[in-house]
């Protein structure tokens, strides 16, 4: 793995940070990952791209969560402080060229949103849906950066203490073509019940691409 310096930190939320560093000019593709870590700690976890794959810069969104070493340990750097990467890995992407009039459906939990940013990021003219489930109205993690009538996040614990909405509740209530390509990124739970949903509506498994984020 190779060292990196972060050249900024950005703090969305209580336990939700951004770190970005220069591009490593690592052959990459939108939605793949990088094993990131410390070389004090000697181990390391993946995390997805959230920049664009032809940003000068690299970006990680991550949570910090209790218990987890490398998270908790990254959100204690600074500005200056170094990473180790190494990557990028896997197959989470869009087939390219990319077809513009396909309608693709991204649906998240948490900071299962990175992929899908940096789709949305890479190809700004993508024809998408992004379903977004999320606690709080805080965790709408740069939402301004999606068109305003694609982005639907469902918040399980709105402020205003009126009846929360999951992802499932309002796949329920969606007619979909069948022709629809879904991309599906979060908590295995969330992907088993989405997944099931989508079946019931006629949309076949060779549709449906899933990554298990956490």
């Amino acid at each position: 793995m190779n060292s990196y310096p972060i050249i900024d930190i950005e703090h969305l939320t209580q336990d939700t940070f951004m770190i970005r560093v220069d591009n490593p000019n690592i052959p990459s593709k939108s939605g793949q990952c990088f094993n990131v870590g410390l070389d004090s700690l000697g181990i390391n976890r993946e995390y997805s791209m959230y920049s664009s794959a032809d940003s000068m810069y690299l970006d990680f969104l991550i949570r910090s969560t209790e218990g987890g070493v490398i998270s908790s340990a990254l959100k204690k750097l600074n500005v200056g402080d170094s990473i180790e990467i190494d990557g990028a890995y896997g197959e989470f992407c869009l087939n390219e060229p990319i077809n513009l009039e396909q309608q693709y459906l991204f649906i998240a939990t948490g900071t299962g949103i990175a992929p899908f940013h940096s789709f949305v990021e890479t190809w700004p003219n993508l024809n998408y849906k992004l379903i977004h489930g999320i606690r709080y109205e805080e965790e709408q993690y740069h939402f301004e950066d999606y068109q305003k009538d694609l982005y639907f996040p469902c918040i399980s614990k709105p402020s205003d203490g009126s009846a929360g909405s999951r992802v499932t509740d309002y796949l329920l209530k969606q007619d979909l073509s069948t022709e629809t390509l879904v991309y599906i990124c979060g908590n295995r739970k969330m992907i088993v019940d989405v997944f099931n949903i989508l079946h019931s509506k006629g949309i076949s498994g060779d549709k449906i691409i899933t990554e298990v984020f956490f």
